[in-house]
């Protein structure tokens, strides 16, 4: 009887062509392959369209810099701006609260504020190392963000 029924149990499992001893059903692991087929490639169109569109932002970035650059004026605006804060407003064509005033009308009661103000400016830094000091950071800046942007 043994015999017997591990002689069906042989002949069940040797001659049956949807079993594989690794991995069971062969018809099962069809459907599994496929499955895992159908995931890679959804996977690698979405990391295709990922690529396509990180270009895309990329250029229309650079694009919208360039058009605010040319839209500002270019170089020579920029340059003319920033001889206006370095240079200053001329007294001359300009009346301002702080222009100096003409030595006719100056009279004093004492006090030495004016004085200690004058002080004061003359110490403090000028305009310049400002703006240079300015442009140098955003310049870092900008390479960081660059530099950032071509590693992804």
């Amino acid at each position: 009887m043994i015999t017997g029924e591990t002689e069906k149990l042989i002949k069940n499992h040797y001659f049956d062509d949807d079993y594989d001893d690794f991995f069971g059903s062969k018809k099962k692991r069809r459907e599994r392959k496929a499955k895992r087929k159908a995931r890679r490639t959804a996977r690698r169109k979405k990391r295709e369209l990922r690529k396509i569109q990180n270009r895309e932002k990329g250029g229309s970035f650079l694009k919208d810099v360039g058009n605010v650059y040319r839209d500002i004026g270019g170089a020579t605006a920029i340059g003319g701006i920033i001889d206006s804060f370095t240079i200053g407003k001329d007294s001359n064509n300009s009346q301002s609260i702080n222009a100096p005033i003409p030595s006719d009308y100056e009279f004093s009661v004492g006090s030495s504020q004016g004085e200690k103000q004058e002080e004061e400016d003359k110490k403090s830094f000028p305009t310049a190392i400002y703006v240079v000091g300015g442009i140098i950071v955003i310049g870092i800046i900008g390479l960081v963000v660059i530099n950032a942007q071509k590693k992804k």
